[in-house]
């Protein structure tokens, strides 16, 4: 019964996404009015259409931009920590991370490869069509605004669904299940904030919409869980045995 848990996980969380994205593709005024919350219009210039000049400000702060540079490198960070920690063992065994299985490092770092890596980037926002807010007519852009979840935008390129760095977010705080549990109660709510926050950021910015941020979070969850319940997520704080090294 235990090692159903992750697919039952894996299950659930997978129809949250789809009940998310159906919600947001029949009530699309919730992206907009959400996105409208962080835009400002401004007078237009000469030859502009009167209504249609404005911004997003929060992106032209300069402590919102230093925080968003800072939150961006985050998950690299994590990455090449994780890629050191199974490599440098390699070199020299006195410096593996025994506390943390081998499987388990090997399963964090493949769920960010496959969903922020090749999901995420490399196929739906290469393919999804979805204009970034500030680029669609209600907001000063050229382009018709998109429901999440059509693929018939006239963005050709790193479109608006989803969010990359959201989907990084959603991964780092997957992290947490790397950490002994008694660990994870002290860094459980600065790293879901951190999280969140980076997500968010990207809708302050007027970089993509809440359905976008939503999304990709929860995506990155969606196939650590897959990945966990495939090979299996080793719970002990010990040492893996050398059939499982």
């Amino acid at each position: 019964m235990q090692q159903d848990r992750p697919f039952r996980s894996f299950w659930i969380l997978t129809a949250c996404w789809f009940a998310i994205l159906l919600f947001f593709w029949l009530f699309p005024s919730v992206d907009i009015g959400f996105s409208r919350l962080f835009y400002s219009t401004s007078a237009c210039p000469p030859g502009g259409t009167a209504g249609q000049c404005g911004m997003f400000p929060l992106g032209e702060i300069p402590v919102f931009v230093f925080l968003r540079t800072v939150l961006y490198y985050l998950p690299v960070v994590a990455v090449i920590a994780l890629v050191a920690s199974l490599v440098v063992p390699a070199l020299d065994r006195r410096l593996d991370w025994p506390e943390i299985s081998r499987r388990n490092r090997l399963i964090a770092l493949g769920a960010w490869v496959i969903d922020a890596g090749l999901i995420v980037n490399v196929l739906l926002k290469a393919y999804s069509g979805r204009p970034r807010p500030a680029d669609t007519s209600i907001f000063s852009g050229p382009h018709p605004f998109m429901p999440a979840g059509s693929f018939s935008g006239a963005c050709t390129s790193n479109c608006s669904f989803i969010s990359g760095e959201a989907a990084s977010a959603g991964w780092l705080f997957c992290l947490l299940a790397l950490l002994p549990p008694h660990a994870r109660r002290w860094v459980l709510w600065p790293v879901l904030t951190v999280s969140v926050l980076t997500a968010l950021l990207r809708v302050f910015f007027g970089r993509h919409f809440l359905s976008d941020a939503i999304l990709a979070w929860l995506s990155a969850i969606v196939i650590f869980e897959l990945l966990a319940a495939i090979f299996g997520w080793n719970e002990r704080n010990a040492p893996e045995k050398s059939s499982a090294a």
